[in-house]
């Protein structure tokens, strides 16, 4: 059996025993070592999947996936390039003959063996799926960085060499984009946050910001105009969650000719917005939408990024109340840059 954290879909959880299944042809069973946590999986616990299709209830979260492989047929181990006891990185998301489907988001725990997602000691891996090797001299729960990587890599595309970064946000994904930036070649990072992220902040200059700005004690147009000598952002990269003003913060702290991602999710449509920025001002607009997981796992494993200053806190399967109000920040007098489960 495999202890997992079942979603309900309605702001309640509850821990189940599943069976481990055996794999299907051209699949596996991974036995998952760590999974970390990620703002979509409060919004998950909310009953909100984001994806174009929803999702399905009751499930298992947690996409931020490492484990080892545990069964295998040759074939597959072949076509996969990997063998049973190997650790692994898991490509949450998943081509399919029906189209696409993402670990921890879409899967209901009635659907096949249930396990879909990597809050859970294993997890099945159907055939399409896509893993890579990862070192053997981290442990687990650093590895899990990968996920956040994978998306920060595509994020940073527009940066060029010595280019001048603002990231919006310090939260993990916030912090996984300072690593992905510096990687592509800027010069200059400078990471804004609130008052309430002033621990995060602290923490996004130990992974490698050159500035941060509390844009609740200073004006941050004004404080990255004072950094740049005028010049302002050549990219800006919108990594917050939730408050969708950043947007148009974003649109401020770009220089002429610039390019702003938009890759944090929002909770509500933005106000104020005026698209005459962008022709007037020749601002390039991209969508924080890729995935590239093997981009990132290189990285890991060419020792390129610090895991151990990207980990967080770490909580076992049994303690995940605690873990999961830490992600939420409602435990009082503490935060954390990131969150991760270990399962073994």
């Amino acid at each position: 059996m495999s202890r997992a954290i079942v979603f309900n879909g309605d702001e309640t959880w509850e821990e189940r025993d599943i069976p481990v299944p055996d794999p299907q042809p051209g699949g596996a069973v991974l036995r998952v070592e760590a999974t970390g946590l990620c703002h979509s999986d409060i919004d998950h616990f909310r009953g909100h999947v984001h994806t174009s299709w929803g999702g399905a209830f009751p499930s298992i979260a947690g996409h931020e996936i490492v484990g080892r492989v545990e069964k295998i047929d040759s074939a597959t181990a072949e076509a996969w390039g990997v063998a049973e006891g190997d650790r692994v990185a898991v490509r949450e998301l998943l081509v399919t003959s029906e189209g696409y489907r993402i670990y921890g988001h879409d899967f209901s725990v009635d659907e096949g063996s249930g396990l879909y997602g990597g809050f859970a000691e294993h997890l099945e891996l159907l055939p399409g799926s896509q893993v890579y090797r990862l070192r053997e001299d981290l442990p687990a729960d650093q590895l899990t960085v990968f996920e956040p990587l994978s998306c920060a890599v595509t994020w940073v595309a527009p940066v060029r060499k010595d280019d001048v970064v603002v990231i919006e946000g310090p939260g993990h994904m916030g912090m996984a984009t300072i690593v992905a930036a510096r990687a592509a070649g800027a010069s200059t990072i400078i990471v804004t946050g609130t008052a309430r992220d002033r621990f995060r902040l602290d923490w996004a200059l130990r992974v490698g910001a050159d500035h941060t700005v509390d844009v609740d004690s200073e004006d941050p147009l004004e404080r990255v105009r004072e950094l740049t000598d005028g010049r302002l952002a050549d990219v800006v990269i919108d990594a917050a969650a939730g408050n969708p003003v950043t947007v148009n913060l974003a649109m401020d702290l770009v220089r002429k000719g610039g390019h702003v991602v938009i890759a944090g999710m929002k909770d509500r449509p933005l106000e104020g917005f005026h698209s005459d920025w962008i022709p007037t001002r020749r601002i390039t607009l991209h969508p924080g939408a890729g995935l590239d997981t093997e981009a990132a796992v290189d990285l890991i494993n060419a020792g390129k990024v610090p895991t151990g200053e990207l980990l967080g806190d770490t909580f076992p399967l049994e303690h995940f109340e605690d873990a999961f109000a830490l992600l939420t920040r409602r435990t009082p007098g503490r935060d954390s840059i990131r969150i991760a489960l270990r399962l073994t």
